[in-house]
């Protein structure tokens, strides 16, 4: 309704939302304020695909913060891969299964104690489909990663 009335009355307007999804559905553009100070601004695209802090990771959604190397960096949740043990990655177990239609939610907890969420394709899931309690090996390409701010 509100994208309707900015479309039929050719105005400009702020809306101030808590929600991810509202935010991203109705905005040119995205101001992500944490404790009074802005945090990213941008188009929903930009932030969603490289946010800058790990505060803007985790409130957009969708991104697993992942200490690497002395840094943090974010992989979204749609590009982790899953595979059965002895393939490439990390070291993981699933700890639940939730089917969305679309796509199954896997959470996961690598080796390590990081928590993981992993966004898989319904089709590609049921090709291999894992339970709970599963041990699997988790991984991304190089090219997902983008680096946190401190």
């Amino acid at each position: 309704e509100l994208k309707r009335f900015q479309r039929e009355l050719g105005i400009s307007f702020i809306h101030v939302t808590h929600s991810q999804e509202e935010a991203m559905a109705l905005a040119d553009l995205i101001i992500i304020m944490n404790m009074g100070r802005i945090e990213q601004q941008g188009a929903p695209r930009d932030i969603f695909n490289a946010p800058a802090t790990e505060f803007v990771a985790r409130f957009i959604g969708g991104h697993n913060v992942i200490p690497e190397a002395g840094r943090k960096i974010s992989v979204r949740a749609d590009r982790i891969r899953v595979s059965s043990e002895g393939e490439a990655g990390r070291g993981a177990v699933v700890r639940e299964v939730e089917y969305q239609g679309t796509a199954v939610y896997l959470s996961l907890a690598t080796d390590a104690g990081l928590e993981m969420t992993a966004i898989v394709p319904e089709r590609t899931f049921y090709q291999r489909p894992f339970e709970a309690g599963d041990a699997v090996r988790v991984d991304w390409d190089a090219a997902d990663i983008h680096e946190l701010a401190a």
